[in-house]
């Protein structure tokens, strides 16, 4: 009996053992779940605790120890007065984890200037890869900062001035803008543009390119001109526009605070007809101001000349742009004309574009260009082999090009870049398919036996201008607005204009002459 216990002993101690082991190497393959029971903690806090003068458009960033993925629960954030209060879903748009899970970037709304603020985690906001929970911040430690600048702005901006005015019964149809009592910035939302009826016509975002703010005032052009003599309401989102401190525009809701009527129109064959005496107003009926290129790093401004008075000056870097309509749009059928007065006192090289609504940067780009070409070297008259200046019409494959340089009738066009004031006129003849080009008054014309005659139906028909882009009608550019300022030589382009005029119509010679003596 003796012999048999021991023996039954070691059974149980041997079977023991296998089970021991196996648990060891069961729990050796799982090591990673049932090893990891620690919840994640925030290891960093940016704006740190405590700190000062955080900018008013600074994003909250936290480091944890772990990796970690979104859980569920809020950030909240609270300072001394009930709107500066956000409440943001960690599920939501304005948190992300990147850089390998453990940085958590909080995106809110613009802080206000000045005030005290703190910022509280929901526990279960995020877990580990284990499915540990956040347990959220421990009752000794804070989340507090101050933002930057003066306390004492808690007014928001109040409007001075709507343009058009309210009830306005002559606005413009490519533009609104609004002057307030101090300076604003965007900040996210749409201003919206309704026809009477209550359909949305134009839906803008004021983060967008077509939203432009200085100082006071807040500028929209309009990607598509409202309709002439159309009754139309405009609604502003709330916060849409701030005050530097932060402070939120209500907005507009309603369908009377601003609320107008375009301009029925010229009626008239001059769609256009800029002064440029002291700004880029049209007088023409039309209400087509041009306003400052969208690339342009330089104004323009406005300076008078012993010869013709009050002139714009386009200074290297600077240009205008015409708003979109279809009324500059001409079709291959449309006759139209382009006049206008202009001087250089210094000739370049190269062949930047004075205006025109073509990407110049293709000689068969659809549109038409009027370019200096080679006016540095250029003297009219005899064995002179430069161009001066030329016309490019293209239809996007077929091209055709006048050029002063070329002309023989009455004899070579003067170079534009003389240091002298020229009148220049562009009629394009679709009725007779003609393209017919004065400066001061006389026509310069090119034989039918050179290449690139006079004659329209080089073209084929075909629109005027780029179908695809677009493009806005350009002073002192081309179409695309890049094609000056992509050269060292044609961004240097400086000078001088004056009455520019378009008409949708083929100007007569008499007409003509009657504009040189305005």
């Amino acid at each position: 009996m003796k012999t048999k216990k021991n023996k039954t002993f070691y059974y149980y101690m041997a079977a023991s053992f296998l089970v021991a082991l196996g648990l060891v190497i069961s729990c050796s393959d799982d090591d990673d779940l049932v090893g990891d029971i620690v919840n994640p903690y925030v290891v960093s806090y940016n704006p740190v605790s405590g700190v000062g003068g955080v900018d008013l458009s600074s994003n909250l960033v936290l480091t944890f120890d772990d990796i970690v993925e979104k859980g569920t629960g809020n950030i909240t954030i609270t300072t001394d007065i009930p709107e500066g209060t956000q409440v943001i879903d960690v599920n939501s748009d304005q948190v992300e984890i990147s850089n390998v899970g453990r940085i958590m970037t909080i995106n809110p709304q613009d802080f206000l200037s000045g005030r005290n603020y703190q910022v509280v985690l929901d526990a279960g906001i995020v877990k580990d890869t284990a499915g540990n929970l956040f347990f959220g911040m421990p009752d000794n430690e804070e989340w507090i900062f101050t933002s930057g600048g003066n306390p004492g702005d808690l007014d928001a901006p109040e409007i001075a001035e709507l343009i058009p005015a309210d009830d306005a019964t002559d606005a413009a149809v490519s533009s609104i803008a609004l002057n307030f009592n101090e300076d604003v910035k965007v900040g996210t939302g749409e201003i919206t543009v309704y026809e009477s009826g209550g359909a949305a016509v134009a839906t803008i975002d004021v983060e967008g390119e077509f939203v432009t703010i200085e100082g006071p005032t807040l500028s929209v052009a309009l990607a598509s001109s409202l309709a002439f003599g159309g009754d139309f309401y405009v609604q502003i989102a709330d916060g849409a526009i701030k005050d530097i401190a932060g402070n939120n525009f209500p907005g507009i809701s309603d369908d009377t605070s601003w609320n107008f009527t375009t301009t029925p129109g010229s009626g008239t064959e001059l769609v256009v007809h800029l002064p440029l005496d002291t700004d880029m107003g049209d007088i023409s009926g039309n209400k087509f101001d041009a306003v400052l290129g969208a690339t342009a790093t330089v104004d323009v401004e406005f300076v008078t000349d012993a010869e013709r008075g009050q002139v714009i000056h386009f200074a290297s870097g600077s240009y205008a742009s015409l708003p979109k309509h279809d009324l500059l749009r001409p079709s291959g059928s449309q006759d139209f004309s382009v006049n206008f007065w202009v001087k250089q006192d210094v000739a370049i090289g190269s062949d930047p574009a004075l205006l025109g609504n073509s990407d110049w940067g293709g000689g068969s780009n659809q549109g038409w260009v009027l370019a200096i070409d080679g006016a540095d070297s250029y003297v009219p008259g005899p064995g002179d082999d430069e161009d001066g200046w030329t016309i490019n019409l293209a239809n996007g494959s077929e091209r055709m090009d006048w050029e002063g340089g070329r002309t023989d009738t009455p004899g070579e066009a003067p170079n534009l870049a003389d240091g002298a004031w020229h009148m220049v006129t562009m009629v394009i003849d679709q009725t007779n398919k003609e393209l017919r080009v004065y400066a001061d008054g006389v026509e310069y014309s090119q034989s039918d036996n050179l290449p690139g005659t006079r004659n329209l139906n080089t073209l084929l028909g075909g629109a005027m201008y780029d179908e695809v882009n677009d493009y806005s009608f350009n002073l002192w550019e081309d179409g695309s607005g890049v094609y000056n300022a992509g050269s060292d030589t044609r961004s240097q382009l400086d000078g001088f204009m004056d009455e520019v005029k378009y008409y949708n119509k083929a100007l007569t010679v008499d007409e003509i002459t009657a504009l040189l003596s305005e």
